[in-house]
């Protein structure tokens, strides 16, 4: 397979959105280092969103402490965001490589560009409501290309 046939109708992030904490601390903002905000292709047309504070919420099931999981921050044609929440794995589990975080599909018609790894600490996370900062919570953010192959494994 040749790159023209894999990106031949591809939905992709062509750009580097910059997933962060937001001005607001439960929300996330994208600030593209460039400064020029994200471009996204869904089925091989492009598209702009332009770099904003605290455009996603992290949304879905509250989430057990000690207990880790992934949401994708995906963006539609209309520039639309959107979270898909992953399931959720003991933290230690995934440390002690017993066990992996599994990247969860994306939602139809959009484009994966960024996704946030969420580490409960003793108490639970709810999405959208717990700060993601301070000591209740570990965060690690990835700007994304597309949903990665492997599993978080570490």
């Amino acid at each position: 397979m040749n790159i023209n046939d894999l990106l031949r109708g591809g939905t992709l992030c062509l750009s580097k959105a910059g997933a962060a904490i937001g001005g607001t601390t439960t929300k996330v903002k994208s600030a593209a280092p460039n400064g020029a905000g994200i471009d996204f292709a869904i089925e091989g047309i492009m598209y702009h969103k332009a770099d904003a504070d605290n455009i996603w919420t992290l949304s879905g099931d509250d989430q057990t402490a000690l207990y880790s999981r992934i949401y994708l921050l995906q963006l539609n044609a209309s520039g639309t965001m959107s979270i898909v929440q992953g399931e959720e794995v003991l933290t230690a589990n995934v440390t002690d490589l017993s066990d992996v975080l599994v990247w969860p599909a994306p939602a139809a018609d959009t484009c994966v560009v960024a996704a946030v790894r969420v580490d409960a600490g003793a108490s639970a996370f709810v999405p959208g409501t717990t700060a993601l900062t301070g000591g209740t919570v570990t965060v690690t953010y990835y700007d994304l290309i597309n949903v990665p192959a492997a599993p978080i494994a570490s």
